[in-house]
């Protein structure tokens, strides 16, 4: 699968799904500043957003998880995905509880992202989380990420801090790229490391799903969240 910081063959198609207008207005308007996304239309529903889907087959659907009427954001998702699995879904919440990871499909579970509403106005965040779904990774909130660690007797558990790491970085979305800049990795290198972590969770290059994606649910899988203080 191409690095989630790859270049497409013209602009990401995005529909944006949000029933707040002035949320709404913002991710539109920072989406079309971007040269490699193109905003093809904004609704506030969830009908709406199947009809346009159906027609217009967008590479990506961001769509809020409480859109104030039936069917939700979820459901609205699902029921894309159905009509036409190559869409990436971005689901927006404000919620951090884990539960809404389980609404990502064990067996098709390409081109999932889960983004905070509070990290929206991180640019960066949010166009990593649009190209990852467009190119089929599936990845959620840094911030999300940062709060999990590994489940006692988990098959994360085997895994050594570098890998842990270049794992965490992969559930958040970030490209092969920067993950060997910030591991000051060749690409070799970062290659090889990639292929410890999979051979460690026993995940084979010949499964049908990809295998950085089946790595990333099992961090989602196999993870819970650290206790507070």
């Amino acid at each position: 699968m191409p690095d989630a910081g790859a270049t497409r063959p013209g602009p990401t198609r995005v529909l944006v799904v949000e029933d707040e207008p002035l949320f709404r207005e913002m991710l539109c308007g920072y989406l079309a500043g971007q040269r490699s996304i193109q905003v093809i239309g904004s609704v506030d529903n969830g009908h709406d957003a199947l009809r346009i889907a159906g027609a217009e087959s967008p590479d990506v659907v961001l769509v809020d998880i409480e859109l104030g009427s039936q069917p939700d954001g979820i459901r609205t998702a699902h029921m894309i995905k159905a009509a036409n699995p190559a869409t990436g879904i971005v689901i927006l919440t404000t919620h951090t509880d884990r539960e809404y990871l389980a609404a990502i499909p064990d067996k098709k579970a390409a081109g999932w992202s889960f983004l905070l509403k509070e990290s929206v106005p991180d640019g960066h965040a949010l166009v990593r989380a649009v190209e990852g779904a467009a190119w089929g990774l599936v990845s959620i909130d840094p911030a999300l990420v940062q709060g999990l660690r590994p489940q006692r007797w988990s098959t994360l558990e085997r895994l050594t801090q570098l890998q842990w790491q270049v794992l965490s970085s992969m559930a958040a979305g970030k490209s092969d790229a920067a993950i060997a800049r910030q591991h000051r990795k060749s690409d070799i290198e970062l290659e090889r490391l990639l292929k410890t972590i999979y051979d460690d969770l026993h995940i084979g290059a010949g499964e049908s799903m990809d295998q950085r994606v089946k790595a990333v649910l099992t961090f989602l899988r196999e993870t819970s969240a650290r206790p507070t203080a």
